[in-house]
C-alpha cells in the first residue's frame, strides 16, 4: 500500500509544555519519546517546579544542551500554575501546543495524528484522546476510557474527564489562553487542564479521539480513578479549608466574566451566571439546586448536591 502523504505546506511546529517535579525516575524516557515525534518540529519547554531531588536537575541540565529544549528552573508554585506559566512562556510562536506529563511515554505518531484531526480549523480547537494505562514497567493494563468522553462544558465543569497530557491545540486557542488568564485562586482549586478544556468548550471546539497514542504510566504517585478519602472526609476538609471550596462555581464565574461577550448561546451564558453567582441570592441558590443535570454529571445523589449548594461548597 502506498503511504499517504501529509497535506501540509510546511512541517508543523509544536510547543510541548512539560512541568517537572522530582521526576528523575521516568523523565528521561518521556523526554526521549517527545523528541522522537515524527513529521513535526518540536520545541520542548521544560519548567522545573522547584525539584528537591538533585538527580532531576542533573538530568535536565544535560537536556538543556539540546537546541530545541528550553529549560527554566524556578520556585515551586504548584502543578496548575506551573503549566499555565509554560503556556504564557511559549507565546503564540508555534502552529500547535500541548501539555506533557513527566512520567508518560508518547508513541512517535502522537502529535501528528492529533494535528491531522484539527489542521483544518481556523477557530479555537482542542484535540483530546484516550490513554493506554501501563504499569511502572510499561506493561499494558488497559485502555482508560471504554466509551466516548463527554466534552460539553457542563461535564467539564462538574467532573472533567479530559486529561491534559492528551491535549493538542491550535494557535487560535493559544491566543485566547494568553489573552484571558484565570486567577491564581482558581488554579489552586481547579487544575490547568480543566481551565483549557472549559475555554475550548465555550469559545471553540473540542475534538475527541477514541484512539490512544500515549502510555499513561501508573505508579505509586500516579493512580487513575482511586478515591483516597470518603465523601464525608472530603466535605469535612472543605469546611475546614476555604481554599478548597467553590471550585466549580468559581470556574463558572471566571469563564462568564471573561468570555460573556464571546458566548453566543444565551442559555449557556445564563447557566454560567447562576452557577457562578449562586451565593449572591436565595433565588440563584434555589435555581442551582433545581439543576438536576449537575448531580448526574458529578455522580452525587441529589441530596448530596443540594447540601453542597446549601452550605456553599459547590
Amino acid at each position: 500500500m502506498k503511504e499517504m502523504t501529509l497535506d501540509f505546506k510546511t512541517i508543523p511546529s509544536v510547543a510541548v509544555l512539560l512541568s517537572s517535579y522530582n521526576g528523575s525516575k521516568f523523565i528521561e524516557r518521556q523526554v526521549q519519546s517527545i523528541l522522537n515525534q515524527k513529521d513535526v518540529k518540536v520545541t520542548l519547554f521544560i519548567r522545573d517546579d522547584g525539584s528537591k531531588d538533585e538527580k532531576t536537575l542533573e538530568i535536565l541540565e544535560e537536556y538543556k544542551k539540546i537546541e530545541n529544549i528550553v529549560l527554566v528552573q524556578e520556585q515551586n508554585v504548584g502543578l496548575a500554575v506551573s503549566f499555565m506559566n509554560l503556556v504564557y512562556m511559549a507565546k503564540d510562536s508555534f502552529d500547535y501546543y500541548c501539555f506533557a506529563d513527566q512520567d508518560d511515554i508518547w508513541l512517535e505518531e502522537k502529535l501528528i495524528e492529533a494535528i491531522k484531526k484539527i489542521k483544518d480549523y481556523d477557530t479555537p480547537v482542542l484535540y483530546v484522546s484516550n490513554q493506554t494505562l501501563v504499569d511502572s514497567n510499561e506493561k499494558f493494563i488497559e485502555k482508560r476510557h471504554k466509551t466516548i468522553l463527554p466534552t460539553d462544558y457542563k461535564q467539564i465543569l462538574c467532573n472533567n474527564l479530559i486529561s491534559g497530557c492528551t491535549m493538542v491545540w491550535n494557535k487560535s486557542l493559544q491566543q485566547v489562553l494568553i489573552e484571558y488568564k484565570p486567577s491564581q485562586m482558581l488554579l489552586q482549586k481547579r487544575i490547568h487542564d480543566v481551565w483549557v478544556s472549559m475555554v475550548a468548550a465555550v469559545v471553540g471546539t473540542i475534538v475527541y479521539d477514541e484512539n490512544s497514542y500515549i502510555l499513561y504510566r501508573q505508579h505509586e504517585n500516579n493512580v487513575v480513578g482511586v478515591r483516597t478519602q470518603t465523601k464525608f472526609k472530603e466535605y469535612l476538609k472543605k469546611f475546614k479549608d476555604p481554599k478548597l471550596r467553590n471550585g466549580r462555581s468559581l470556574l463558572a464565574k471566571e469563564i462568564y466574566e471573561l468570555f460573556q461577550d464571546k458566548i453566543e448561546d444565551s442559555s449557556l451564558k445564563e447557566e454560567l451566571y447562576y452557577i457562578g453567582n449562586y451565593q449572591a441570592s436565595k433565588k440563584l441558590k434555589k435555581r442551582l439546586m433545581k439543576d438536576i443535570s449537575i448531580p448526574i454529571r458529578t455522580g452525587e445523589s441529589k441530596f448530596e448536591f443540594k447540601m453542597k449548594v446549601r452550605f456553599n461548597l459547590f
